[in-house]
């Protein structure tokens, strides 16, 4: 007797109904304008004129990159710019800025600057390709777009730089977020961009202390490029809790920023920034904002960072007057040594005898003098 094989019926999974993507609309490029608001023309202060974006982008952008490529490929149907419509049938991209920029100078509708006219020339000359039409997605307005730029620029394929960054996430608090806390803001921000709370508050906080200099005028009075601005510097010194103290911040999570002391926020940035007849800025490098915040501790160490402009000397101060003459002798005695070693093996003349012998009177002094505080002959 055969017995029928029971089969066991199969639930078929119920697959989630496709998303409806949005249509692509092949536009023109003359009809197409730069987006003001892209957090990465900030610096620009309001001028960001298609020349001014041109000049910005082939500076850091890498748009010949994207000549070249366009220009011999064309252009790839799966990168749609993202657009949004204006009045007059003309529409802003609110992504794709830099792919726009390259297509502006390919077809001719845009020229580049005149120190960088030749090297764009030679990839138009070479280019077989120069579209005056991209496909675009056109969303109803910015704010359809506004997540998807924090995805590409902050945690994606194309990073922002820091300054561009914190005026992104300012954005999104302000366009998603104004009705939470701000506790409750940072750590929906963090959430939404994968990164760490803290951090966010940084940027923020580092940003409301950028706008207040640039309201004072501070680039214009010190012949400063905002371009020369490393703004990773702001966030990094705030960070310290002794100079977030010492400008007025509560903590480097103020992200408001309201109870800061204008005149200190400038001398911070003018320390960071305005290069000295050395060609340096006071702080030469990011590792030195660690000095910077044991100086401000110390009003003896604050004077002599105001009076001398050098912050190794100011650092002296930091621990009071008698630690300060200590460390200055360990240094004056290992420049001796030096000097001992490199006059055994050199010729000195009678130029090197003279600043010997005012070396020997001030060491005189310096030691006549300690002698007699301590009450030694």
């Amino acid at each position: 007797m055969v017995t029928a094989k029971k089969t066991q019926a199969k639930t078929r999974t119920k697959l989630p109904a496709k998303r409806k993507t949005k249509e692509i609309t092949w536009l023109a490029t003359e009809d197409l304008d730069f987006d003001p608001q892209n957090p990465r023309f900030y610096r620009l202060h309001g001028k960001a004129t298609d020349a001014k974006v041109v000049e910005e982008m082939l500076d850091d952008e890498g748009v010949q990159d994207l000549m070249s490529s366009i220009g011999q490929q064309g252009y790839f149907e799966g990168e749609p710019l993202l657009v949004v419509p204006t009045k007059g049938g003309k529409y802003i991209v609110v992504e794709g800025n830099r792919r726009l920029a390259a297509l502006k100078l390919l077809n001719g509708e845009l020229s580049a600057p005149r120190r960088k006219a030749r090297s764009v020339q030679m990839l138009i000359d070479v280019a077989q390709e120069t579209p005056t039409e991209v496909p675009c997605i056109v969303h109803k307005d910015r704010v359809d777009v506004l997540r998807y730029l924090g995805y590409r620029h902050i945690t994606g394929i194309k990073e922002w730089d820091a300054l561009s960054k914190a005026k992104y996430l300012a954005e999104l608090r302000d366009t998603f977020y104004p009705d939470l806390d701000v506790e409750e803001q940072l750590r929906t921000i963090a959430r939404e961009i994968g990164s760490r709370s803290d951090h966010v508050a940084k940027l923020l906080a580092g940003l409301k202390l950028y706008e207040q200099v640039e309201r004072g005028k501070f680039f214009s009075r010190h012949n400063l490029s905002p371009d020369a601005l490393d703004f990773s510097y702001v966030s990094t010194a705030i960070s310290y809790s002794a100079i977030a103290e010492w400008l007025g911040l509560d903590g480097s999570g103020d992200v408001d920023a309201e109870g800061v002391d204008p005149k200190r926020v400038e001398s911070l940035f003018y320390w960071m920034f305005v290069p000295q007849p050395n060609g340096y800025a006071v702080v030469r490098e990011s590792r030195m904002l660690q000095q910077l915040a044991a100086v401000v501790k110390s009003d003896d160490a604050l004077r002599a960072l105001e009076k001398t402009g050098r912050l190794e000397d100011a650092y002296l101060h930091t621990d009071g007057p008698e630690q300060a003459l200590g460390g200055a002798l360990q240094q004056a005695d290992a420049k001796l040594r030096l000097v001992w070693e490199t006059l055994l093996q050199s010729s000195p003349s009678e130029e090197h005898l003279e600043a010997a012998k005012d070396i020997h009177v001030r060491a005189k002094k310096i030691y006549d003098q300690i002698a007699h505080s301590l009450g030694g002959d």
